[in-house]
């Protein structure tokens, strides 16, 4: 040994050819007085390492005082760094490391106690609670991590001159640093990413505060990585028409029972559809604490994926035997998604194959292990890698409530009879309305404190269309409800309603076909049948579902057949025609693939499906092959007309020029009958015979084959 450092002396000799200056007998530097223990480790840390890399003469040429002030030394007198020799900076470094060594390792004993409590929550080996303590040291101290910064450019680099930092006695510094290591996974340390000269062993500042602070607990870890979820603002059976909420629920209660390891639940849907109010509904309703990983610091800052997976994990180990916890991590497409911010990414940046494979085994090892139960929330999962979803024991859709269950949502928001019954079911109406909007509305409605509840009726209804229209989604409200008059009398058909309906009040299944001219009542049947067999009725119209990005409107087709089958409701989709027309006529490949798709989810729907349409010629051969049954809607015989005047008018007498005038109405339809109706209501008179045959009239000269008046000079 003793040889060896004979060597290795005798070569510096050589390889320094920097003449002794003789001149220079008096010293020019002094030690600085450093005021904490702190200050003292980080001067013998740096002191070390300079030893080691001899970056001299870049101190003495480059006037780097900041690092020969980390070394706790500064200049006597007038002498200027820049004058010195690179001998002269070498020779008091080496003296400042022999005085700061024979003093003995420095003692900080918060930071040396802290690291000891924190090590066996983590289950820390001694040579990683040694690295963590030198981190602490460099990121506290300006100018220590800067040392590691500027002369390691490679791993081996940074491992030597950390390990020479710590005085040679510690082993297994490649371990317990590299991009693998358990700090790094746990999420105290971040990237190992020497390339971009990203310091190597970065840790969140609160935790390097903490470790430093001598009222040090695991507590204060846990609130600088986490905050605890506010109340729910929505309850558990507001989710009732969601199948998997209940599945969630009972999985996480017998999950947490048991102690299971590698829970976790992904929830996705569009934004506002309340799945960030079910995690805190579901916790509530299990009766344990629930905490969120934050996405903004104190101060409002945005954090970013990584850093927030990294407070997860560590999270993670400091809850590990927590009873009665659940975590939940909300955006996470900043942390799984595939774009150029997501945590892989972050991670490997330009390293190559490896990082990025040793990136996703730590990701997916984090999923498989996690010891406190996990629900992970997203608006979109298509960015999400598969080798991610297929990790998740739950992925869950989350869509927007049914009309009852957005009634009730509006009545708790608005409580207080703040909205009158008509309000509360135009808010209710919108099918696309999300609880969180609603929320919103309430929120907006009692700042204005309008005195009046008719305002407040139209504000609240305001304020929803413009928040839904601005987030791209329809604000149609729901088809208007059958007239006073209506009767399935009036529809005049080639099949027998009353037996139809009643094998569909038995529980079958079925798929309709209603084709026939406009206003025959197709549409009318529709509600018409949900009031018979007591179901929800969706009605789906080609704006609803049509989409000008390819690709888009197959999914909404096939999410429309899923609502209406999770929720047991009739699946009405009017003007049919647009997605089942002859495929022979497509002269796109997306106009076919939206055929196929409808006809592939008519096929395994399970429900009530009903296509109405006034273009039956156009549809595809296949298509009308899989309709249980085509009905034909005409216009109404003239019975049913003459008893449709006489269901409208009560009471009045019919004369015979009246009762001719209705036989010679050949092509009217219920639709007809409800129009004039409602121009009468919008005239203020009361209907009567004459009254409605003029406006019967006015109507049926306007439809397509109707004889045409002729004007001008006879």
């Amino acid at each position: 040994m003793l040889r060896k450092q004979k060597i290795s002396r005798s070569r510096d000799r050589r390889e320094d050819t920097t003449p002794e200056p003789v001149a220079q007998k008096v010293p020019v530097f002094r030690a600085r007085r450093m005021e904490s223990a702190l200050e003292r480790c980080a001067a013998l840390y740096a002191v070390r390492m300079m030893a080691r890399v001899r970056p001299y003469e870049q101190i003495a040429r480059g006037g780097a005082t900041n690092l020969l002030r980390l070394a706790g030394l500064e200049l006597k007198g007038e002498v200027r760094l820049a004058d010195l020799s690179p001998w002269v900076v070498e020779r008091a470094i080496s003296r400042q490391r022999e005085r700061l060594e024979a003093r003995g390792e420095v003692a900080i004993p918060a930071l040396d106690r802290n690291i000891e409590k924190l090590g066996k929550a983590l289950r820390l080996s001694a040579t990683e609670c040694v690295v963590l303590r030198f981190a602490v040291v460099a990121r506290s101290v300006e100018g220590c991590d800067d040392l590691l910064n500027r002369w390691a450019t490679t791993p081996m680099q940074f491992f030597d001159l950390v390990h020479h930092a710590l005085g040679k006695r510690v082993r297994g510094i490649p371990r317990a640093l590299g991009a693998g290591c358990t700090l790094r996974r746990i999420g105290v340390f971040g990237r190992f990413d020497l390339k971009r000269h990203h310091f190597p062993m970065e840790m969140r500042h609160t935790l390097a505060v903490d470790l430093l602070s001598p009222a040090f607990d695991l507590e204060s870890i846990q609130r600088s990585l986490l905050r605890p979820a506010p109340p729910a603002g929505l309850l558990l059976g507001d989710y009732s028409h969601q199948i998997e909420a209940s599945l969630i629920a009972r999985y996480m209660a017998g999950a947490l029972k048991q102690r299971s390891h590698g829970v976790n639940v992904l929830i996705h849907g569009a934004p506002g559809t309340g799945k960030t109010e079910f995690v805190r509904a579901l916790a509530q309703s299990l009766g344990v604490r629930l905490d969120e990983v934050p996405v903004e610091d104190e101060d409002r800052d945005p954090i970013s994926g990584e850093a927030r997976f990294r407070a997860y994990t560590l999270a993670q180990r400091l809850l590990a035997r927590n009873r009665g916890q659940l975590l939940l991590f909300d955006e996470v497409e900043d942390v799984f998604g595939s774009g150029g911010s997501s945590l892989l990414s972050a991670l490997v940046g330009k390293q190559g194959r490896d990082p990025e494979s040793l990136a996703k085994g730590w990701i997916n090892l984090t999923l498989e292990t996690n010891p406190v139960p996990a629900v992970w929330v997203c608006n979109d999962i298509r960015a999400i890698d598969p080798a991610y979803l297929r990790r998740f024991d739950l992925v869950a859709n989350f869509r927007t409530p049914p009309r009852k269950v957005r009634e009730r949502i509006v009545e708790r928001c608005f409580s207080g009879a703040l909205l009158s019954e008509t309000g509360v079911a135009a808010l209710s109406e919108l099918e696309t309305l999300p609880p969180a909007q609603i929320e919103r509305a309430a929120k907006v409605v009692k700042t204005l404190g309008s005195k009046r509840r008719d305002e407040r009726d139209a504000q609240s209804l305001r304020i929803v269309e413009m928040s839904l229209r601005a987030m791209g989604h329809s604000t149609a409200r729901k088809t208007a409800e059958l007239p006073q008059h209506y009767d399935a009398a009036f529809l005049n058909t080639d099949r027998d309603l009353s037996a139809l309906i009643d094998g569909l009040r038995a529980g079958c299944s079925a798929r309709l076909c209603l084709f026939g001219p406009p206003g025959t009542g197709k549409t009318a049947l529709g509600h018409h049948l949900a009031q018979v067999l007591d179901k929800p009725l969706h009605v789906k119209r080609a704006s609803d579902l049509m989409s000008m990005w390819v690709g888009e409107t197959e999914k909404n087709l096939a999410e429309a057949f899923r609502a209406a089958g999770d929720e047991g409701a009739i699946l009405l989709i009017d003007e049919a025609d647009s997605f089942l027309q002859d495929r022979s006529r497509a002269q796109r490949s997306w106009e076919v693939s939206q055929i196929n798709e409808m006809l592939t989810q008519m096929e395994a729907f399970e429900g009530i499906f009903i296509a109405s349409t006034n273009l039956v010629d156009s549809l595809d051969a296949a298509s009308l092959r899989r309709f249980d049954f085509k009905v034909r809607f005409d216009y109404l015989a003239a019975a049913q007309r003459v008893a449709l005047f006489r269901s409208v008018l009560g009471d009045a007498v019919l004369d015979a020029a009246g009762l001719r005038r209705i036989e010679r109405l050949d092509r009217l339809t219920p639709g007809d009958m409800a129009n004039a109706l409602r121009q009468l209501r919008v005239l203020g008179q009361a209907p009567d015979a004459m009254r409605l045959l003029d406006l019967l009239e006015g109507e049926l000269r306007l439809k397509p084959g109707a004889t045409a008046v002729r004007i001008g000079f006879v």
